[in-house]
């Protein structure tokens, strides 16, 4: 029985206070990216655990306008082409270093995102899932941002759905929604990945997934035969999903500091294909990026 809403729910898991160090995080993010900075989401497995040790937080920091934000026209046509743009950060908090991950785009890209409309499944796969809104600069960047989560989450398990035979269990419709979700990465993570996240956080899953059949008006306990339309859909979105991948590690190559570095440890984490960069290397990103590309494809990294 479904006692609280999607849009409910989804507005009280926004409100989650970060702790401490990814506090200090928000506040360096917020000077840096400026008072057209409309909101900061936090995600990922920081949220998650409650802590930094160990980790690379996880941000995205939606701004008004990406050339204000940036103060680089080049990071900010590209961020506009390709977004979103992912930079590496690092503050100091009580005499240590706090390391981050953050993701730099329009607010407006982020909500178009998360719509039923948007084929690739970068941001409605990622924010279906637990996140908290840190910063808001007003109640109508809260509310936007609230409202873009609660498409997400709708947006990811209506088109997940269709890919399971007869009846399922809400807990099986995340399981399978996740792990359709990795599948579109440059390494997919193991099948146990998924149960175990749900499992981690079960109650949440099944409050919000409940909700969001009942906003849907889809009957998990009906006979339904599989689509095949979906089904090539998703394996389009595999394809499309890992280029993206590779090609936005590429532009991180080249659209600041330390990129190059950034996108090797990236590529080689999630595709196993170990890369040592030359002098040469370095000095020409872009033509080592497009390189890097084809390299990926030939030794099976974007399988």
């Amino acid at each position: 029985m479904v006692t609280q809403t999607l849009e409910q729910l989804i507005a009280e898991e926004s409100t989650t206070t970060a702790f401490p160090a990814a506090g200090a995080m928000v506040e360096h993010l917020r000077t840096t990216y400026g008072t057209g900075t409309r909101a900061i989401v936090f995600y990922g497995s920081g949220l998650r655990l409650g802590t930094d040790d160990n980790l690379m937080l996880d941000f995205y920091v939606l701004v008004d306008k990406l050339t204000a934000a940036l103060g680089n026209p080049i990071s900010a046509a590209f961020g506009a082409i390709l977004s979103p743009n992912v930079y590496y950060h690092e503050c100091e908090f009580e005499g240590r270093t706090v390391r981050a991950k953050v993701a730099v785009m329009t607010l407006g890209a982020f909500t178009r995102g998360m719509a039923e409309t948007t084929f690739a499944p970068t941001l409605w796969a990622r924010f279906a899932q637990p996140a908290a809104i840190v910063y808001a600069k007003d109640d109508l960047a809260q509310a936007t941002v609230t409202r873009a989560r609660e498409r997400a989450v709708k947006t990811l398990l209506a088109k997940t759905r269709p890919l399971i035979v007869g009846p399922c269990t809400i807990r099986d419709l995340w399981v399978r929604a996740l792990q359709v979700t990795y599948s579109t990465e440059l390494r997919p993570e193991k099948g146990s990945k998924a149960e175990n996240l749900v499992a981690m956080q079960e109650e949440r899953f099944n409050k919000v997934g409940y909700a969001a059949m009942d906003a849907l008006r889809i009957d998990l306990g009906s006979e339904s035969a599989l689509d095949y339309g979906a089904v090539w859909a998703w394996r389009l979105r595999r394809w499309w999903g890992r280029l993206l991948n590779v090609l936005r590690l590429i532009k991180a190559a080249f659209t600041f500091s330390g990129g190059l570095n950034y996108a090797v440890w990236k590529i080689e984490r999630h595709s196993g294909v170990k890369i040592e960069l030359t002098s040469r290397d370095r000095a020409h990103p872009i033509l080592t990026g497009i390189r890097l590309i084809f390299r990926i494809k030939r030794e099976g990294g974007l399988n």
